[in-house]
């Protein structure tokens, strides 16, 4: 039985992306499992294809979205899908963004799967556009 102070699965993750916009990495891995697992599938070169634990997390994404501070994130937009298992989650993340040197978009910037476990995230798993990620961080 699940208690009702935990948050669903749903809000859980609909929370972890309204922290994006700020690239706090502490607020990030605030959702996340002691033992959490961050993968990237398909990374740039340098990037670790999968991280685990709180602070291996917090520390990669620090030093990505500090790499990131030309770009002006304007929101992000996730869509979010409820698989048929439980605390398994889709969302296809969209960015409102600004770039250096180009006008203001809206693009899709990753896919992700995320695990839920008793309120917190116990995997994330991001399928991002490393293409762009790449040419906006050369």
């Amino acid at each position: 039985m699940v208690s009702s102070s935990v948050r669903s699965a749903r809000q859980v993750v609909e929370d972890l992306f309204a922290t994006l916009p700020v690239r706090d990495a502490d607020a990030f891995v605030a959702a996340l499992a002691p033992d959490a697992v961050f993968e990237i599938p398909f990374p740039i070169p340098g990037m670790p294809e999968r991280l685990e634990g709180r602070e291996a997390i917090r520390e990669h994404l620090a030093q990505r979205w500090s790499g990131l501070s030309g770009i002006e994130v304007h929101g992000v937009c996730p869509t979010v899908y409820e698989s048929t298992e439980d605390g398994v989650l889709f969302v296809e993340n969209e960015v409102d963004m600004t770039v250096p040197g180009a006008p203001r978009a809206r693009v899709r910037t990753s896919v992700n799967v995320v695990h839920v476990r008793d309120g917190e995230v116990t995997l994330f798993r991001d399928y991002m556009d490393t293409a762009r990620i790449a040419r906006i961080t050369s």
